[in-house]
C-alpha cells in the first residue's frame, strides 16, 4: 500500500491508530470497493438498509432530512473525509437517516457490514475507535437535548436547526412554509418573518421561497 492511501486511511476515525502493517493486512484480506463518484450521485438513501461501511475520501456531499409528518425538509453541506452513520450498522433501526449526494465529484470506499463484523472488530484499536465513535455521538446528543427552548424567535430558530444537524458546523438549509415553520416555533408567523428577514439583514441567512439558507450554523449560534 502506498504511503498517500495509508496516510489518508489514518485520517478517517475507525483507522486511527492502526499501523502500517495493520492497514496492509486489511487491505490485503478485507474486500474494499473503491469508488470515483460523480457531481449529483445518491450514495446513500434515507430510510435504506445500513448493511456498509461508507468512507467518503474526499468531495462536498450533501446529507438531507425529509421528515413528512412535519412536513420539512433539512440538508447539510458536507466535506470529506467523512464516516456515514457507522452507528446505525448496529442497533434497533439499521437505516440510513439521511439521503446522501455528492455536490462535486468525490471518492468513496465501502466495507462490508459482514467483513467489518468478521475481520476488521477482531483489530483492538478499531473496537475502540468505533466504541469512541458511539459514545461521541451519544454525548452530543445528550447535550444538544438541554438546550433550552427559551429566547427569541431566532434564537429559537437556530437551536432547532443546530438540534437537528449532523454536524455542529457549516452550512444548513431548511426547506419549510412559513406557517409550518411557525407552528413547530410556537410562534406567530408575521413574528417568525420578522426574526427571519432580520438574520438576513446581518447577513447570517438567505430566504428563498420555503427555504431558509444558514451559511455557518457555528458562527450563527455563538452565544446561545
Amino acid at each position: 500500500m502506498d504511503l498517500t492511501m495509508f496516510e489518508k486511511m489514518q485520517q478517517l476515525p475507525l483507522f486511527q491508530g492502526m499501523t502500517r502493517f495493520e492497514m496492509s493486512e486489511i487491505i490485503e484480506r478485507v474486500k474494499l470497493n473503491f469508488c470515483q463518484n460523480k457531481a449529483g450521485e445518491i450514495f446513500a438513501e434515507q430510510g435504506e438498509r445500513c448493511d456498509r461501511l461508507i468512507y467518503v475520501l474526499r468531495g462536498k456531499f450533501t446529507a438531507e432530512y425529509l421528515h413528512a409528518e412535519d412536513k420539512y425538509s433539512m440538508t447539510e453541506v458536507m466535506d470529506g473525509p467523512s464516516l456515514i452513520e457507522p452507528y446505525n450498522i448496529y442497533g434497533l433501526n439499521q437505516e440510513y437517516s439521511r439521503t446522501y449526494k455528492f455536490v462535486t465529484d468525490g471518492s468513496t470506499f465501502v466495507i462490508d457490514k459482514l467483513a467489518f463484523k468478521n475481520f476488521l472488530m477482531n483489530y483492538d484499536i478499531v473496537k475502540a475507535n468505533m466504541l469512541n465513535i458511539i459514545c461521541t455521538r451519544c454525548q452530543n446528543i445528550s447535550k444538544r437535548l438541554w438546550l433550552s427552548n427559551n429566547g427569541d424567535i431566532e434564537s429559537k430558530i437556530l437551536k432547532f436547526l443546530k438540534i437537528h444537524s449532523l454536524q455542529p458546523n457549516g452550512e444548513k438549509r431548511l426547506k419549510i412554509k412559513m406557517e409550518d415553520l411557525a407552528r413547530l416555533m410556537g410562534e406567530s408567523r408575521i413574528n417568525v418573518s420578522r426574526a427571519l428577514n432580520a438574520m438576513q439583514d446581518r447577513g447570517i441567512a438567505e430566504l428563498k421561497r420555503k427555504e431558509i439558507i444558514i451559511f455557518d450554523i457555528e458562527k450563527a449560534t455563538e452565544g446561545i
